[in-house]
């Protein structure tokens, strides 16, 4: 037996607060994560530190805030940005921990840089031959020009959405990979860190047809409409409410996950084993004129949930926190005095205010927002650079999130002064630049089109 407790950490794609039953959602869409919650500790507003996979992992990872920008997916560039950056895994493994990542994502695979610190690293960026760089396969080769062909006419994303929803494939499933991680919490050498990242709860939204518990789009549907409501969302209409439901029985498949694993650790004697669950970021479904995860400063895709257990404590902390703070936060639990970034733990330091930030390239600037107990002050700058409503001009925002959770009524000029120093102080923030060069593999780019990265 380790002198350092072992650590789970299990992150849902794309999951917004307001869908957990333990943050007032209607619907069970996580009893698993919701009697978690119960025996637990929840953090009831945690926010990212930005908006996308790759940004707020970065944040968790390294305590600071990216300085990389989502609206460029390409793995040299994002791998350049961590390059003098120390990572919560590596920390870890130098401290005497066995760390295994498991996931299904592109964004955070190897290509990108996330490998460093793992015993085990399982993206699964195969391609059908069953590597993970450039094929040359002739028929692969043929495949892959012609999406470059259709990508400078900006109808990849599209020919590769036809496609599935021709073939009625379904996404990945994460039972692909139980087998792995099974094994993992059997032949780890203690003390381990075990993190899972679900791509399940990330659109299209198609769980197996026996989580439906609510009415949803069948496979072929689905893709059509999850095409359809990132681009041309005043199409949507009526169809809102089944992509709605398609959304929240994705959560009830990754409960099941979620459970299977609690049981698993019970199993092999690791009951008492710190467990930590949160999301990444949210996603919008039509609040603020725009669904999916574009780099947006509101709640719907800012606030996620998460949730501890077996970490000294439980109850509901206020907040606002940040997941910048995470890491240092299991740094603190596992006795590590060594911190990330300028991060702070999330167990022993308060914060009266979090920032978020999304860099926008030259042409934009940037997005952010500046959270206190009460208020969200945000800016928007003027212009399209997203799918999405195109801001006709700089937008300065505050809400009163205590009496607007959904950020409908414009405030500003009512908030905190020191809050909107908060906000400038931010926007005046100084940004490495990152130099990228290199070609992506053809393995990568599939499944950035697939996740809506890659047009």
């Amino acid at each position: 037996m380790s002198e350092r407790p072992n650590i789970a950490m299990v992150s849902w794609d794309s999951v917004r607060a307001d869908h957990m039953p333990f943050h007032g959602y209607n619907r069970n869409t996580a009893p698993t994560v919701s009697k978690m919650a119960e025996n637990g500790l929840i953090f009831e507003n945690t926010q990212v530190s930005a908006v996308g996979t790759a940004a707020s992992f970065t944040g968790v990872f390294t305590g600071d805030h990216a300085s990389a920008t989502m609206l460029n997916p390409s793995p040299k560039y994002w791998a350049n940005s961590l390059e003098d950056e120390r990572l919560l895994s590596e920390v870890l493994q130098d401290n005497g921990y066995y760390t295994g990542g498991f996931h299904f994502n592109a964004l955070m695979s190897s290509n990108f840089g996330w490998n460093r610190g793992w015993d085990v690293y399982e993206d699964h960026l195969w391609d059908e031959k069953g590597g993970n760089s450039p094929t040359d396969d002739e028929e692969e080769d043929i495949r892959s020009k012609l999406y470059e062909f259709l990508q400078e006419r900006n109808l990849a994303n599209f020919a590769m959405h036809a496609k599935k929803a021709l073939t009625g494939e379904p996404p990945v499933k994460w039972e692909k990979m139980w087998g792995e991680i099974e094994e993992f919490v059997e032949d780890a050498p203690e003390p381990w860190f075990l993190w899972v990242l679900l791509i399940d709860t990330h659109h299209p939204y198609y769980a197996p047809r026996e989580y439906h518990k609510w009415s949803q789009p069948g496979i072929r549907a689905t893709y059509v409409w999850n095409y359809v409501m990132r681009r041309h969302r005043n199409l949507v209409g009526e169809r809102r409410r089944s992509i709605i439901n398609a959304y929240d029985n994705t959560m009830r498949y990754a409960d099941e996950f979620v459970r299977r694993l609690e049981e698993k650790l019970e199993s092999e004697g690791y009951g008492d084993t710190p467990f930590i669950f949160h999301s990444d970021h949210g996603d919008e479904m039509g609040e603020h004129a725009s669904y999916g995860h574009r780099p947006l400063m509101y709640d719907t895709v800012t606030r996620v949930p998460l949730v501890m257990k077996n970490v000294g404590e439980t109850g509901v902390r206020k907040g606002p926190h940040s997941l910048m703070d995470l890491g240092n936060g299991i740094l603190e639990i596992t006795n590590i005095d060594e911190r990330l970034g300028q991060g702070e733990s999330i167990l022993s330091h308060s914060r009266e205010t979090v920032t978020i930030q999304n860099l926008l390239g030259e042409e934009f600037g940037r997005t952010v927002a500046a959270v206190g107990p009460e208020w969200k002050v945000l800016y928007h700058p003027e212009g399209d650079w997203g799918h999405g409503r195109e801001f006709t001009g700089n937008s300065w925002e505050a809400y009163k999130r205590t009496e607007d959770p959904m950020e409908k009524n414009n405030r500003w000029g009512d908030h905190p002064d020191s809050l909107e120093a908060e906000l400038r102080d931010q926007l005046e923030s100084s940004t490495d630049v990152i130099e990228a060069e290199g070609e992506m593999d053809s393995s990568t780019k599939d499944r950035l089109r697939e996740l809506g990265y890659i047009e």
